[in-house]
């Protein structure tokens, strides 16, 4: 998979996923105008935008039109905790056939917010449908967990068994220091739902 532009670790990782699950019938991202604004120019698959927020809606209709393709979201903090909240949790719940990447940096408010901080996982783990929910710690020196878990998402998806979200948790300093735990205590490294157990397979 070759990329013609400098990605930042998530994208990396979300190439990495997809050589190794190899989809034969296509690949689809779905990006906002924020985190993702010049995304499609990056990956030689195709990739489509949305409004903030909406990415999981779009990727949702694409699904239908594509039902064989490889879809999948990639959204940072501010476009999903934010902007596209509802929009994540109705498609959880429908429990469409899709996998959400959410790049979670921690810091990204909008408003005096802290939309980072809310728990996304936690809340989706509630819902009935969901058949793979994680939250893992990516490090630029250490990708290899956030990389196993979107190729989950993508492999399970392309069984056809439903909705995954995989949640990636960007530490800015290292994983000991007093600053990481006390995020990592607030937002733990966790498989919060696994139906089909891959994490162990």
């Amino acid at each position: 998979m070759s990329m013609n532009f400098q990605p930042d670790p998530v994208q990396t990782m979300i190439v990495e996923a997809v050589d190794a699950v190899s989809p034969t019938s296509g690949i689809v991202g779905v990006a906002p105008v924020s985190c993702g604004a010049f995304i499609y120019d990056g990956f030689d698959f195709d990739f489509c935008q949305s409004v903030p927020g909406c990415a999981p809606a779009v990727a949702s209709g694409i699904k239908r039109v594509r039902p064989k393709a490889l879809v999948f979201t990639y959204q940072n903090d501010i476009d999903l905790a934010a902007a596209g909240l509802s929009e994540v949790i109705h498609a959880a719940n429908r429990g469409e056939n899709i996998s959400v990447i959410y790049a979670n940096s921690a810091s990204c408010g909008l408003d005096g917010t802290d939309d980072s901080r809310i728990k996304i996982c936690e809340l989706l783990s509630g819902l009935n449908q969901p058949v793979y929910i994680t939250r893992v710690v990516a490090r630029e020196n250490n990708t290899k967990e956030a990389v196993e878990a979107i190729k989950n998402a993508f492999k399970l998806q392309m069984e056809n068994k439903g909705f995954a979200f995989v949640e990636i948790l960007s530490l800015s300093a290292d994983e000991d220091s007093s600053e990481s735990k006390a995020l990592l205590e607030e937002l733990p490294k966790k498989v919060f739902v696994d139906k089909y157990g891959i994490e162990k397979a």
